[in-house]
């Protein structure tokens, strides 16, 4: 397909289509020398490949040389005391002069700082004062008092282009103004008699370039002396400083862009001159002098046309005060009607307030129609399109520009429908209000002016598509007369319009938020009032419910302690505690769901081990698996970290309901589990709402748990994730409550992540999602050992007293049944008043205290205790049934050392003692062997404590006196002197020592010499 050669201007970004660095062409123009000078050494680090035209020393001899080789000690001292002024630029100009073959060439030089360096530019000297007509002062005096005495603007700039044809002698001279659209006009002009006019005629956007704009800015003054010009190249081509082309975004002498010689050669142009005009902070237009032949003009005459465009510039300042004051007094009259819309006035009569006030709002912006939108009753005024369609406009509104205000005079371009009512509102400026999720909108309208606008030729031939495909300025070869006719346009918005619009805006955000201040007040002491009654409500049935559990999941496990039971009945001691910890799991889950209904779902993240988590959860579900013949297969990347700060608990959950739905709706087949770590993407708005440390600090894990199950039908993917929805293979199975993955996906929403899922009928099921995390410091994870049963206290331990406190008598019975039955000395309370008598008395090491109890709960009983000295030496953790794992920080701060939920199992009770008490204890046989297997799979698995009776009483004695003192170099000693037959014995021995496994070894010995 043959590409066109020109493109339409308005398909196409300008800024894409202008990559020359302009500001640091590596080359100047050739009318003058430049050196970049070392600041404020001056030594000279880059030189134009011209120099030796000028000053008779060869450029690359003068790199890195003092600036003293060209100029003599009294300059040299000069350009010193220069260099040491902080604003350098206000000395210029600078004579300098150099001798050539003994004559003295004089420079009429400028210096500046920029880029690091100081840029020092030479000029020879052609000129004096006798050039300027009536003497420097007298021109400066003559052309300030016609300017004075001119009766308008159009004959101000007028005046301006007279004076500066007349002080330069150019051919022509034009006042350039700039349109909102950065396009161009010229609106003064002087010039030779026999040329065409160039006044009124109108230039695209892209002749004077987004890029040549911030130069014009940001130099006052252009000269081209000649447009035919070879460029000089600047020697090295790279700043030294910077290692980069040399910025000259403030040097006279700066190359042209080759785009832009050739422009102006199609225009027949040979020189020319461009003084900026510049107001409030932007470039207002240009004075723009053409010559049809090569033309230098004098320095001292260039600084005097800057300073008539810094003249004219604060006359545009001035003149631009004036109009916005009167246009300020103007809108201040009417704003000052407008002030009715008060804090009294509430949402039903403000409608009425706008209506009865409908001129004034509308004089407000100079508009012909307006529509008010408060929610969603809509209120037209003056001239405006349909009702209809301006609904759909503030729809598509909404959609696309949620911004507080918007205006353009051109709505067709942006919103095609637009063109239906163009007569109406081709112009439209929007005030917005987004507050509470409701919306209000004032709209303004203007109508189409149609115009015709003559242009320099056609403005769309200025774009094409070059060699390579790639779209680029292209100069225009045509300037003859374009007409344009305009359609679509309303006269654009002032800036002192929207202004008036934003204050307007202003006013009625006051008066919205103090009327719905009230409104959101009542409702929002409705919503706490509600939440306060679910949370108390949960907090309710979370006990009553937890309470009756904790005595048959505990009795339960006590029971399994009696070595007397047959094994029919153990084994339906465990279907009993099953089913219990099913009916804990529903309770759960129910309570869960309920807490996020009523927003009060929280994180607590901690640091914990994760490849712990990970194989505890494979243990927990392997059995599961193996049951109904599956492979579950546990894939984690090398690049997961070992310990982690998250959610543990939450995300634990996650994976277990995860992982058991696929054993439970897999018939044969596998359960694969995936595992990998990647960083945070800093853009995904998901990771704004973290807590914690800036999002840099996080990296998320992925995980991915797939099955080969039955699948999950197209049409019930959608409403897999609503609460108490289930699948038909759910449904068949009679089980769970249909929360699960409700309460899943709002876990891993909270922890800075989402879930997807993919399935196939009879191909099976992936479940992805991610979290974020951060790293932990090892030294601060305490790593927990696969779950053993405790049958007693270890030798050579203190008698440790424990008070239970407990106001429900099965649990009360429960704890003290089991901790005696391992060996602690126990005594017991019923509520917080017996406690604080018997620990007063008794002065137990650690209480397990109940917090939901009569007459004084644990709450006020632990206060009690923990204000004394003795009491903070006495560990307090706290039981409860509470639901919900965030009411730890309201227990800890009543003064409670840690936390558990009831119901629990006994495991946890006991590392929770030892992890306060240092108690060490007596495990059932076989633990230190799946343990050590564990940690390596290379250990022997028959190591018991009669495995060490072999060896002497005393080797035994010194073995476990090693290992307590931990010296691993004693316990090889100690090794060394098994007999060599022994390899079992020896390898373990050897193995836990490498894996600073001695608690195994003291365990044995204890057991060994009990």
């Amino acid at each position: 397909m043959e590409l066109p050669k020109f493109i339409q201007a308005e398909q196409v970004y300008l800024a894409n289509c202008e990559p020359e660095p302009i500001h640091a062409p590596g080359n100047i123009q050739p009318h003058g020398a430049l050196l970049v000078l070392q600041d404020p050494e001056l030594k000279i680090l880059q030189a134009s490949r011209n120099v030796e035209q000028f000053l008779g020393i060869p450029a690359p001899s003068l790199i890195n040389r003092h600036l003293s080789v060209l100029f003599d000690g009294e300059q040299i001292d000069r350009l010193n005391s220069y260099a040491s002024q902080e604003n350098i630029e206000i000395i210029n100009p600078i004579k300098l002069s150099v001798e050539i073959l003994g004559q003295p060439v004089v420079f009429d030089s400028t210096i500046h700082r920029n880029d690091g360096v100081l840029i020092l530019e030479l000029e020879p000297t052609t000129s004096n004062d006798a050039e300027l007509p009536f003497g420097f002062y007298h021109l400066i005096k003559s052309t300030i008092l016609k300017l004075k005495q001119s009766s308008d603007f159009g004959e101000t700039t007028a005046i301006l282009a007279q004076q500066v044809r007349k002080v330069t002698g150019y051919d022509r001279v034009m006042i350039y103004q700039f349109e909102p659209d950065e396009s161009g006009v010229v609106i003064a002009e002087d010039k030779r008699e026999e040329l065409e006019p160039f006044l009124g005629l109108h230039y695209p956007a892209s002749d004077i370039p987004e890029l040549a704009r911030k130069l014009y800015y940001t130099n006052w003054l252009r000269l081209i002396v000649d447009v035919n010009y070879q460029p000089v190249e600047i020697l090295p081509k790279n700043n030294p400083i910077t290692n980069a082309p040399l910025d000259l975004s403030y040097s006279l002498l700066r190359s042209v862009a080759p785009v832009h010689l050739e422009y102006l050669q199609n225009m027949g142009v040979s020189a020319t001159l461009c003084i900026s005009l510049i107001t409030e902070k932007r470039l207002w237009g240009l004075i723009v002098c053409h010559h049809y032949s090569p033309r230098s003009v004098p320095f001292k005459i260039r600084k005097f046309c800057e300073f008539l465009g810094q003249l004219m510039s604060v006359e545009l300042a001035a003149r631009h005060e004036r109009e916005s004051q009167r246009y300020r007094e103007r809108i201040k009259i009417i704003q000052d009607k407008l002030k009715g819309i008060s804090f009294s006035v509430d949402q039903a009569n403000l409608i009425e307030y706008f209506q009865q006030n409908a001129e004034n709002l509308l004089e407000l912006v100079n508009a012909k129609g307006a529509a008010i939108y408060l929610e969603d009753n809509l209120t037209l005024i003056g001239t405006t399109p349909p009702a209809q369609a301006v609904g759909k406009l503030k729809n598509w509104l909404v959609k696309h520009s949620r911004k507080e205000i918007f205006y353009t005079n051109h709505l067709a371009q942006v919103y095609a429908k637009a063109r239906e009512f163009k007569d109406i509102a081709s112009g439209l400026l929007a005030i917005s209000i987004f507050l509470n999720q409701t919306s209000y909108h004032i709209f303004w309208f203007r109508p189409e002016v149609i115009q015709t606008v003559n242009w320099a030729g056609d403005p769309d031939k200025n774009i094409c598509v070059g060699s390579d495909g790639r779209l680029q300025l292209s100069p225009r070869n045509s300037f003859q007369l374009w007409k344009q006719t305009v359609i679509e346009k309303s006269i654009p918005w002032k800036q002192l319009e929207i202004d008036a619009a934003l204050e307007l805006r202003n006013t009625l955000m006051l008066a919205l938020l103090e009327f719905s201040k009230a409104a959101l007040q009542a409702a929002a002491e409705r919503a706490e009032v509600a939440n306060r009654a679910k949370s108390q409500f949960l907090a309710k049935m979370s006990h009553e419910l937890r309470t009756p559990l904790n005595a048959i999941l505990g009795f339960t496990q006590l029971m399994t302690r009696d070595t007397s039971l047959l094994p029919q009945q153990l084994e339906q001691l465990k279907i009993i505690n099953r089913s219990g910890e099913h009916l804990l799991d529903l309770i759960n889950d129910v309570l869960e769901m309920s807490k996020i209904e009523a927003g009060s779902l929280t994180l607590n993240e901690t640091s914990f081990d994760l490849y712990q988590l990970l194989f505890s959860i494979e243990d927990l579900l392997r059995i599961k698996a193996l049951e109904k013949g599956l492979q579950m297969v546990f894939k984690r990347k090398p690049e997961v970290p070992q310990y982690a700060i998250a959610d543990e608990s939450k995300l634990r959950q996650v994976l277990i309901n995860l992982i058991g739905n696929a054993i439970k709706f897999t018939a044969s087949g596998s359960v694969i589990v995936r595992v990998k770590a990647v960083m945070v993407d800093r853009n995904d708005p998901r990771s704004q709402a973290l807590p914690g440390k800036a999002i840099t600090n996080y990296l998320k894990l992925i995980f991915e748990v797939e099955d080969t199950g039955s699948g999950i039908a197209a049409e019930e993917l959608e409403s897999l994730f609503d609460p108490f929805v289930q699948t038909e293979t759910g449904r068949k199975s009679m089980e769970g409550t249909g929360l699960g993955l409700p309460i899943s996906r709002q876990f891993i929403r909270l922890m800075g992540g989402d879930i997807q899922v993919r399935s196939q009928l009879g191909m099976g099921t992936i479940f992805t999602f991610d979290i974020k995390f951060r790293l932990a410091d090892a030294a601060l994870v305490e790593t927990n050992l696969k779950a053993k049963r405790v049958i007693g206290l270890a030798a050579r331990q203190p008698e440790y007293r424990i008070m239970v406190v407990e106001d429900v008598e099965e649990n009360r019975l429960f704890l003290v049944r089991l901790l005696q039955a391992v060996g602690f000395n126990v005594r017991a309370a019923e509520n917080g008043i017996e406690a604080l008598a018997l620990w007063e008395a008794w002065s137990p090491h650690l209480i397990l205290m109940d917090m939901l109890m009569p007459q004084m709960d644990g709450y006020e009983a632990t206060r009690r205790i923990k204000a004394t000295l003795k009491g903070q030496a006495t560990a307090i953790v706290a039981l409860t049934a509470n639901a919900f794992n965030e009411d730890r920080a309201t227990i800890l701060q009543a003064g409670c050392d840690d936390f558990m939920r009831k119901p629990f199992q006994e495991e946890i009770l006991f590392e929770k003692m030892a992890h306060h008490l240092r108690v060490r204890y007596l495990y059932q046989q076989d633990s230190h062997d799946a343990i050590a297997a564990k940690q390596n799979p290379d250990l022997p698995s028959s190591i018991d404590a009669a495995s060490l009776l072999l060896m002497p009483w005393e080797w035994v004695v010194q073995l476990n006196q090693a290992a307590l003192a931990l010296n691993h170099e004693r316990i090889m000693e100690l090794v060394e002197q098994i007999p060599p037959n022994e390899t079992n014995l020896i390898t373990a021995l050897t193995n836990w020592v490498d894996n600073f496994r001695l608690d195994i070894i003291i365990d044995l010995t204890d057991t060994a010499l009990k």
